[in-house]
């Protein structure tokens, strides 16, 4: 396996289980994350704190169907999120764009449909 599905694997793995610390090793100390559906980034600390309430909002959470393709300064990775509360389950089609720079996440541009988690969980 390449370095670079190493890299997206670790990340995945830890997003799904909330393993922040893994995530705080493999971010870049000036890594952004760009969303469409506000258009905004955020900073790695407030990516972190919120990536932190991930095993407490949802009972059942996780990425199915997870295509990954290498790119030279990175990896585009496609899933379907797969988050429950109680009896109601969404599942989201998404992408993420994550460049790498010295083997450390510089930038994330996630491409989702937010409205969906919203629409289900309202």
């Amino acid at each position: 396996m390449s370095e670079m599905l190493e890299l997206a694997d670790k990340m995945f793995t830890a997003l799904q289980r909330g393993e922040i610390s893994v995530l705080d090793q493999i971010y870049a100390p000036d890594v952004r994350i760009w969303h469409n559906w506000d258009n905004a980034e955020q900073s790695r600390e407030d990516n972190l704190r919120i990536l932190s309430g991930i095993p407490t909002r949802y009972d059942d959470f996780g990425y199915d169907e997870p295509r990954c393709t290498v790119l030279v300064d990175g990896f585009l990775r496609q899933h379907i999120i797969r988050a429950t509360i109680g009896d109601k389950t969404v599942n989201v089609p998404a992408i993420f764009r994550v460049f790498v720079d010295a083997g450390k996440v510089s930038r994330i541009e996630e491409y989702m449909d937010a409205g969906e988690l919203r629409k289900v969980f309202a």
